[in-house]
């Protein structure tokens, strides 16, 4: 009979979940549609590589979402349980607390171990692919990082404003481009037209343009000097700052971590990236498993509440989780908390949270103290009215 309640409290909890894994990647998907719409639309980019780009995008998703689903998939699962009284038929049946508990935590531990190989391997190598996939993107489309009517920072020492990019081809109307790579003499560039593409030799990237102007001037205002052109080509080492950014900490090994830890020095913000990102790796399955954990109070709670209601307590944990890891990362970052510890505060709050809940469940007391009159007024009420 164990066994048999076993794999039936499994299968109770493992619909729910699928739904919510399912429904939350899609929700926080969503926000790249457009983006690749754009992609697929304007730009002419294939759709292999779109694929490919969603593919690499999963792993990332999945760290915040199947602790997500799993923490809502047992709250919902035990809240339909103890709704239809079956809860209470197990225990009357004779099936201990900790047979009951056994299937879901071998559910929550697979959920913490799925999570430690998305932090430690799969996040990580879907960064590094997308970074690749992205170079190989833009060698044979060189104007997608171009935006139309909007400041465009991403070439280091250059700020460029294209008003319209016309079709696919990729055409730059009405160009203006402020150089301060040398900072003894920077320059404005206004060009009618121009045009981007790849240099495989050089790994840059060429601005052509034509039927335009050239003002340079030097640092104290003192020498000014104005060049019309008809054709003006403008280097841009976009995919040497791409390399580079490559190599963040997020897109890092574990044992390249470790040699960059050993490189810089401590104090600085690159460390204390790096033991951040080092740390939160292993930090955020303890958190996932102690989201499930923290569920089956939730879900057992004698307080008798429906789907939505589980539903949104699920969502509000994982909320409140998810904000006290933001702080404390951005604290970390600035050095004002041990960078080291930072990602395991949440996860020691949770866990004194968890043992709370857990004993008063265990006794059969609300979760809080002061639940249970606020919950006999609202009955009463309920009646009279």
């Amino acid at each position: 009979m164990p066994r048999l309640l076993s794999r039936y409290l499994l299968a109770e909890i493992l619909h729910p979940f699928a739904a919510g894994l399912l429904g939350f990647t899609l929700i926080v998907f969503s926000g790249r549609v457009m983006r690749l719409t754009e992609l697929i639309v304007v730009k002419g980019v294939g759709l292999g590589d779109i694929f490919k780009a969603c593919l690499y995008l999963l792993p990332y998703l999945l760290v915040f979402t199947l602790p997500m689903a799993a923490t809502v998939g047992i709250i919902l699962a035990l809240i339909r349980l103890s709704v239809d009284y079956e809860i209470l038929a197990m225990k009357a049946a004779g099936l201990s607390f900790g047979q009951f508990l056994r299937p879901i935590l071998v559910f929550s531990l697979t959920v913490g171990f799925v999570t430690l190989l998305l932090t430690v391997y799969g996040a990580p190598w879907g960064r590094r692919q997308t970074r690749q996939l992205l170079t190989e993107v833009v060698k044979r489309r060189a104007d997608l990082g171009i935006q139309e009517q909007t400041f465009n920072r991403d070439f280091p020492g250059l700020m460029i404003y294209v008003h319209e990019v016309k079709g696919a081809a990729g055409e730059l109307m009405g160009v203006f481009v402020y150089d301060k790579r040398d900072r003894e003499n920077p320059h404005t560039v206004y060009a009618r037209r121009g045009k981007l593409h790849y240099d495989p030799c050089g790994e840059i990237l060429l601005l052509n343009l034509t039927e335009g102007l050239v003002i340079r001037w030097s640092r104290d205002r003192s020498r000014q000097q104005t060049v019309e052109f008809k054709s003006y080509q403008l280097p841009l080492r976009l995919f040497a700052a791409a390399r580079q950014e490559g190599k963040s900490e997020r897109g890092m090994t574990l044992a390249e971590i470790r040699r960059a830890l050993q490189r810089t020095a401590p104090g600085t913000e690159p460390r204390n990236r790096l033991l951040v990102e080092l740390n939160q790796r292993f930090a955020m399955p303890l958190g996932a498993l102690l989201l499930c954990l923290l569920a089956v109070p939730l879900g057992l709670s004698p307080q008798q509440h429906g789907r939505v209601w589980g539903l949104i307590m699920g969502l509000s944990i994982f909320l409140l989780y998810y904000v006290v890891f933001t702080a404390s990362w951005r604290l970390a970052v600035r050095g004002e908390i041990n960078p080291a510890w930072a990602p395991w505060l949440p996860d020691l709050l949770f866990a004194g949270l968890t043992a709370y809940f857990w004993h008063r469940t265990a006794r059969e007391l609300p979760l809080l103290p002061f639940a249970k009159p606020f919950y006999s007024r609202l009955a009463y009420w309920k009646k009279r009215s």
